[in-house]
């Protein structure tokens, strides 16, 4: 019997990759977006509805599916958002389990992010599935939200066979509205300076397959880290700037006056309306200092990291062939 999956945020970065690479392995997918894409993934199945809307949902969601993949988020940093974003990111999730639950889904993969450990330690933490997960406390919307969402899957885990992967910084081709903004701020050597903070840069497709094995082998309840490669903001810039062939001017503001500016831009878009390039949030998350190994992913699902230097070059090559490299 050929495997069904049920996809959300499909038309995202890593829900793109991941329709892909279940249409590669034969699998029936249906992907569930807001608007059909201009370029959709041959031989997906694309239908429409929203995560607020749970009758729209039940009308889309296949019968007995095997794995739905809830990909979807609302990833702003932009406190006024915080009403929409509590709303897509923890009554979304719930009115989509109830849905599943409704139509009998066999498996429910739900992609969280390595924030809902926290981004409020101070120094560098090494964070395994073990590490105390502290997110839903955070002041930050995005990472509490994530939080709140993930508690949910846990608590009805036993229901739908649920389980969580949290990835953590996704890199990779086709990156559309994430990390392409460094990269571009690095090809015109615009970069305002290096964030403190450092993490474990995954590649999108890693994280795809990663998804698919813990569909295949993944137990409920269950947390699985899906990491990359552990290196400061320093060291990423550098690498990437060799790989890309560039000169970037490694910048340094100091930490009270990034926390001034993110301030200030937050205080001015309440007046101009218009979501600020830095928020407190964002200057947080991009200031944490992390590291994680993802060994439990290795060795329960046979998940795999690819060198950074990899993803690297085909970031280039797909920055050249866009016409932005």
């Amino acid at each position: 019997m050929t495997a069904t999956a049920f996809v959300t945020g499909s038309t995202g970065f890593l829900g793109r990759h991941l329709c892909q690479q279940l249409v590669d392995a034969d699998w029936h997918v249906t992907a569930m977006c807001r608007s059909i894409p201009e370029n959709p993934v041959d031989g997906v199945k694309y239908v429409t509805a929203d995560l607020s809307d749970k009758a729209a949902m039940a009308a889309v969601l296949p019968d007995h599916v095997h794995v739905i993949f809830h990909t979807a988020a609302d990833t702003s940093t932009w406190r006024l958002e915080s009403a929409q974003q509590t709303q897509t990111n923890v009554q979304g999730t719930l009115n989509l389990m109830q849905v599943a639950i409704e139509k009998n889904a066999k498996k429910f993969i739900y992609v969280s992010s390595i924030t809902t450990f926290g981004v409020d330690h101070h120094g560098l933490i090494e964070l395994d599935e073990n590490t105390p997960q502290e997110g839903e406390s955070s002041w930050v919307n995005y990472v509490r939200t994530k939080s709140l969402a993930e508690g949910l899957v846990k608590d009805h885990a036993d229901k739908l066979n649920a389980l969580v992967v949290n990835p953590t910084h996704i890199i990779g081709p086709d990156d559309q509205h994430n990390w392409i903004r460094l990269f571009k701020m690095m090809i015109s050597d615009s970069l305002p300076t290096v964030p403190i903070g450092s993490g474990s840069f995954v590649d999108v497709r890693d994280v795809a397959r990663g998804c698919i094995l813990a569909a295949e082998k993944g137990q409920p309840g269950e947390n699985y880290i899906l990491g990359g490669n552990n290196l400061s903001f320093v060291e990423f810039v550098k690498q990437s700037a060799e790989v890309l062939q560039l000169k970037v001017t490694l910048r340094n503001k100091p930490q009270w006056l990034l926390k001034a500016v993110a301030a200030i831009k937050l205080s001015l878009s309440h007046l101009t309306r218009k979501q600020p390039d830095l928020t407190p949030e964002s200057l947080q998350i991009i200031s944490h200092q992390f590291t994680t190994t993802s060994n439990k992913a290795k060795t329960e699902l046979g998940y795999v990291i690819r060198p950074i230097e990899n993803s690297l070059k085909d970031i280039k090559t797909d920055l050249e062939q866009r016409g932005i490299l």
